[in-house]
């Protein structure tokens, strides 16, 4: 360990001349990175709100329960609801309080205050999103109740479309991050070829193999760092005039965006993360691929 930090400076300078030497080959493997790293930005600050807007929606979805007109015995049925697993809260709306919400929300209503032809209803609160579908069978179901809503399809279909951005946009991001470890597997590759005399002389004076393979692991390090600053800037930057420009959301409340800080700061230290680790690995792939020696 000691030789290792030892010999290191030595490695940095030899991968920071590398790098020089192939100048072209190391520009298209930094751009790829670039280019690969600003789709997982955008991936990740796209598939980390959705998640916000769904746990947002499910919280905020609540069961409509309306209560039959022949009963007389809210508290019971109330009890009833309660009971009932994920329930998290009961609220009970009688009729009159029905007309003057819907007074409220129009028009033109003022002919029926006299003959409230509303039923009383239930609002009911659920612990999780997940749960309100089976929440509203269940109270849909009970005696007493004439029926029970909750948005059903519309809010289901908009989760599930959430969800299947989230699936094909990891999918997609994945396919570039191949592409960008292959270029730069081909960019060490084309760096081992014309640094093949001088490993043949490393090799006849005894080196071992990582020490012939540390500078190719630091260079394609140091590509993956030099291809993650841009995007880095775009997201500090980008995301905080996004999020100002909007208000913090998306066209509605319900839609609320993430707050920049700490977001962009943790997204900063993934996008560096991730480029350190698609360097070292394309330089891994070619090193084991094209230097095969054996003691």
């Amino acid at each position: 360990m000691i030789t290792f930090f030892k010999s290191l400076p030595f490695h940095i300078k030899t991968a920071m001349n590398s790098i020089r030497r192939n100048l072209g080959n190391a520009v298209s493997s930094v751009f790829a990175v670039t280019v690969t790293l600003i789709l997982i930005m955008l991936f990740a600050v796209v598939a980390l709100n959705v998640s916000g807007f769904t746990v947002n929606i499910e919280d905020n979805v609540q069961i409509f329960a309306r209560v039959d007109n022949i009963n007389d015995n809210h508290e019971q049925l109330q009890e009833q609801i309660e009971d009932i697993a994920h329930v998290d809260k009961v609220v009970y709306s009688d009729a009159d309080e029905q007309l003057e919400k819907v007074m409220s929300n129009g028009e033109g209503l003022v002919s029926i205050e006299n003959e409230n032809p509303l039923p009383a209803a239930f609002y009911i609160d659920v612990d999780q999103g997940k749960n309100v579908e089976a929440v509203t069978d269940k109270i849909e179901s009970m005696d007493g109740i004439m029926d029970a809503s909750y948005g059903g399809d519309t809010i289901t279909e908009m989760i599930n479309s959430f969800n299947s951005l989230r699936v094909y946009g990891g999918i997609f991001v994945g396919i570039i991050s191949l592409l960008s470890v292959f270029l730069i597997s081909n960019t060490i590759r084309v760096n081992i070829f014309s640094r093949r005399n001088e490993i043949a002389i490393m090799r006849n004076v005894g080196a071992s193999n990582w020490f012939i393979k540390v500078p190719f692991l630091i260079e394609g390090m140091f590509i993956g760092i030099i291809g993650s600053i841009v995007p880095i800037l775009v997201t500090i930057f980008g995301y905080g005039f996004l999020y100002d420009s909007l208000g913090g959301q998306f066209f509605t409340a319900m839609f609320k965006l993430r707050a920049p800080m700490p977001f962009v700061m943790q997204i900063s230290g993934v996008l560096l993360g991730v480029g350190v680790i698609v360097g070292l690995v394309g330089s891994f792939i070619s090193i084991n691929k094209h230097l095969k020696w054996k003691r």
